[in-house]
C-alpha cells in the first residue's frame, strides 16, 4: 500500500478509508438494485403505486456517497469535522488546524453532498418515471 498524504480540499483519506467508502458504496448500489426490482415486481403484481420509488433515493445516496467519496479520496463528514486520517489504518484522525485548509475541505465536503443528492434524485425519478412506464 502506498502512502497518501493529506491535501486540503482534495485528499483527507487514506488507502483503507478509500476502501471503506467502496465497500459503502456496492452497499448501496446492491441495496438500489434489489430495490428496483422489488418496486418493478411490486407494480406488477399488487399494483404499487409508482411514486414508491421515491424510497430509492436513499440507497442510491448511500452508493453516490460512497463512490464519490471513494473517487475523490475524500471524506465528507471529515470534512465538515475539520479532520483527516491518510494513514494506513481506519481510525487514526488528526485534526484540520489551519482554517484555510478547514475551509477547502467544508467546500469540497459540501460538493460531494450536493453531487450526491443530485444523483440520488435522479435515480429516485429515473425509477419512479419507469413505474409509471410500466404500470400504464
Amino acid at each position: 500500500m502506498r502512502e497518501t498524504v493529506y491535501s486540503a480540499g482534495k485528499c483527507n483519506i487514506g488507502e483503507n478509508e478509500i476502501a471503506q467508502r467502496n465497500r459503502i458504496g456496492y452497499l448501496g448500489l446492491i441495496l438500489t438494485i434489489i430495490g428496483f426490482v422489488v418496486y418493478v415486481i411490486g407494480i406488477y403484481t399488487i399494483k404499487l403505486e409508482p411514486i414508491i420509488g421515491l424510497g430509492l433515493f436513499f440507497p442510491a445516496l448511500m452508493g453516490s456517497v460512497g463512490f464519490i467519496q471513494a473517487r475523490s479520496k475524500f471524506c465528507a463528514a471529515y470534512g465538515f469535522a475539520k479532520k483527516y486520517n491518510v494513514s494506513s489504518g481506519l481510525g487514526v484522525i488528526l485534526n484540520v488546524e489551519d482554517v484555510v485548509h478547514q475551509k477547502r475541505d467544508r467546500n469540497k465536503a459540501v460538493i460531494i453532498v450536493i453531487q450526491s443528492i443530485l444523483i440520488a434524485t435522479v435515480i429516485s425519478l429515473v425509477s419512479v418515471i419507469i413505474g409509471i412506464i410500466i404500470s400504464n
